[in-house]
């Protein structure tokens, strides 16, 4: 039986800190990998003083750095919040350096208040999550991609760095 940690991001108590909370959820990974689980799940949000966790990439590298053979799932980056054409560096990156132990979990958003902040409408986020998606996994799997699309238009690119994991493992959250 395999079984998933997943970290919470959740801060009811602001005097916490920033820094004693991102430990916590270091910790958690730590003892989870010490447990033999198979792996840890760390979350997106922004703007949301008790979901504290902005950047999940940056979280799996440094939790891969403290172990050795857990699975670092994103759960899951909010990819109408992103701009593929960095976001896949960024992604192919975070491959490297978790070692190919990276899941690159990914969603359209949960909460329209945090979506609505950052400029990015609930209504708008399922057809621009499918065609993120779409432009994510060309840019990780091809190069040179152009693109002609509602959201993205862009010339021949490649991302660099590549990313080591062929493909990297992708986890949609489906939600209508």
């Amino acid at each position: 039986m395999q079984f998933n940690h997943f970290l919470t991001s959740y801060m009811p108590d602001p005097s916490i800190g920033s820094q004693q909370h991102f430990k916590n959820m270091i910790d958690q990974a730590v003892h989870a990998e010490k447990l033999t689980y198979t792996s840890v799940s760390i979350p997106e949000h922004h703007l949301v003083n008790l979901l504290m966790m902005p950047s999940p990439l940056q979280m799996a590298v440094k939790i891969a750095t403290l172990t050795s053979n857990i699975n670092i799932v994103t759960s899951v980056c909010v990819l109408p919040l992103h701009d593929m054409r960095t976001f896949a560096g960024e992604v192919a990156t975070a491959d490297i350096l978790t070692e190919g132990r990276l899941i690159l979990g990914v969603g359209r958003g949960a909460f329209a208040w945090e979506m609505a902040r950052l400029g990015f409408p609930k209504e708008q986020s399922k057809e621009r999550f499918i065609e993120s998606l779409k432009v994510l996994k060309s840019l990780l799997t091809e190069e040179n991609v152009s693109w002609n699309g509602q959201y993205y238009q862009f010339d021949p690119i490649t991302i660099m760095p590549r990313p080591i994991s062929n493909p990297i493992p992708i986890m949609i959250a489906a939600m209508d």
